[in-house]
């Protein structure tokens, strides 16, 4: 009998929660999990558009409403996989600061010599966070923007400047913890930009089983516990 594949399109902020699952759920169920991944926004114009032929695809919540608005996804399959939240990181070695607080994250700002931003919905909101402080103006030569939060992450592991700092989601932070970089840890409560994230089977998908037993497999204990190590949670 053929392996049963699952074709997963994820959201970059689940792609290593999912990356963790898929041994395990193969090693159970005989079923493999094909990832790739990209942008949520640009999985979901994806998915709009027509150019996908995924089985499943992993987003955020708000993205999920538009795409079941479109009668694109079937609802019925709807599967929670946690929150992320907006952190800060460091290169490996350097002193870790602390952005515990409104005030404390404005100090690490105002002491950078370079912040490092992403193009994602992450980036656009500490872009907002900035003016709102009022130190855009202040800030806009020390400030970096790179496309994706891999992009930042890879830039800040191999960079040597002094005093620079880059803030992202916490589950892409985290992912290169042995990698060159070190967490200093989530915004706090009154800064965050908390997205809920879900998996969802495509409308065009004829794998309902397989599917339903991964969405199964996703609700358990021992998911939640490898997507928290991820920073979903």
């Amino acid at each position: 009998m053929a392996t049963q594949i699952i074709k997963a399109f994820t959201a970059g902020a689940t792609r290593e929660g999912l990356s963790l699952c898929s041994g395990p759920f193969a090693a159970q169920t005989g079923i493999t999990i094909e990832a790739h991944t990209n942008h949520g926004h640009v999985i979901e114009q994806e998915v709009t558009a027509g150019n996908v032929d995924d089985d499943i695809v992993l987003l955020t919540t708000g993205m999920i409403d538009h795409l079941a608005g479109q009668k694109l996804v079937d609802v019925s399959t709807r599967t929670t996989l946690g929150t992320i939240r907006i952190g800060a990181a460091v290169r490996d070695g350097a002193p870790v600061p602390d952005v515990s607080t409104t005030e404390a994250v404005k100090n690490v700002l105002l002491s950078a010599k370079s912040i490092v931003l992403t193009e994602a919905p992450s980036g656009v909101h500490m872009d907002r966070l900035i003016v709102e402080m009022g130190l855009d103006q202040q800030l806009a030569d020390r400030i970096t923007r790179f496309d994706t939060g891999t992009m930042v992450n890879e830039h800040l592991a191999a960079s040597s400047a002094e005093q620079e700092i880059a803030f992202g989601v916490a589950t892409e932070i985290l992912f290169f913890r042995n990698k060159g970089m070190d967490y200093a840890g989530p915004l706090p409560n009154e800064m965050q930009m908390a997205l809920d994230y879900e998996a969802v089977m495509l409308s065009g998908c004829r794998k309902l089983d397989a599917v339903k037993k991964l969405f199964t497999y996703l609700r358990s204990a021992e998911a939640n516990t490898l997507f928290a190590q991820t920073g979903v949670g």
